[in-house]
């Protein structure tokens, strides 16, 4: 298995040209078309002494959006061109959710960016970036490589953490994660609050993973007095992993998620790329 076909969402967003970095980074990895899905922000709905703000105001609004498209689409070409990547470029004017599922269902890897988690003007965030990446991990159908908001990271996935629970979510997300463990320098199946009475925590999964020529440990920890989400990330720290794979699922809620909301927690404080999968 690997990636051949790979789908990165952009906006108006400062962070795109992180996420195209990312994104032509593991097309040339797998040797991959690279596609871009652009989301157009829609007119903000304004007001003026109790009055709306004509129409042309809204088209205004569009014509600009569809500038900074025009600008965005010249620099990813651009990137791509320089790294010899393949591309294509769609443009939707549908809510990002919308749009990168409707799309995503036909690409191998989905790669979107974690929403600021402190914005400082709410009022000028894309609407539907908010709801990014953790709706579609359940919805798209398709792994989801979620970029953080800050930082840079030009070697995704040398030392890869696992978060293991045994569950089908956590299963899925290993699977789908193969092309990376594959190729990682260091595997590290990591459980909390793990059963020992089933036996070493993810002992089975590491054996599994051994015969398709992994380099990977084992470990686990009793996470009593912090929150579960907290734990998971203070071990990315401790161990420098630079790409956490787990699994997602959700209930009556869409943002409930393994490990009894640790991805949540992940998704708000992440400080390196997330795989997720559902």
């Amino acid at each position: 298995m690997t990636y051949r076909d790979i789908l990165v969402h952009l906006t108006e967003d400062p962070r795109n040209a992180a996420r195209t970095d990312a994104a032509l980074q593991m097309a040339r990895r797998w040797d991959a078309h690279l596609t871009a899905l652009y989301t157009l922000p829609p007119p903000q709905q304004l007001y003026y002494m109790g009055e709306y703000v004509p129409a042309e105001l809204f088209q205004q609004q569009m014509e600009e959006a569809r500038k900074k498209a025009k600008a965005a689409r010249a620099a990813f070409e651009e990137a791509a061109a320089r790294q010899s990547v393949t591309c294509d470029w769609i443009e939707s004017d549908r809510l990002p959710v919308d749009a990168v599922e409707h799309h995503g269902r036909a690409f191998d890897l989905l790669v979107l960016g974690q929403p600021d988690p402190d914005p400082k003007d709410p009022l000028a965030v894309p609407a539907g970036i908010g709801v990014l990446p953790h709706e579609l991990a359940l919805r798209a159908g398709r792994p989801i490589l979620a970029v953080p908001y800050v930082g840079k990271y030009p070697a995704i996935g040398q030392r890869v953490m696992v978060a293991w629970n045994g569950s089908k979510e956590a299963t899925r997300a290993v699977h789908d994660a193969m092309p990376f463990l594959a190729a990682a320098k260091q595997v590290t199946v990591f459980g909390i609050n793990p059963d020992r009475s089933r036996g070493t925590p993810g002992a089975e999964l590491a054996r599994h993973l051994a015969r398709h020529g992994v380099t990977v440990e084992v470990a686990h920890t009793v996470a009593e007095d912090i929150d579960a989400g907290e734990a998971l990330l203070s071990a990315v720290a401790d161990r420098s992993a630079d790409l956490l794979v787990m699994g997602a699922y959700g209930h009556a809620r869409l943002r409930e998620m393994v490990f009894g909301g640790v991805t949540e927690t992940v998704l708000g404080s992440m400080t390196c790329p997330v795989l997720l999968s559902n």
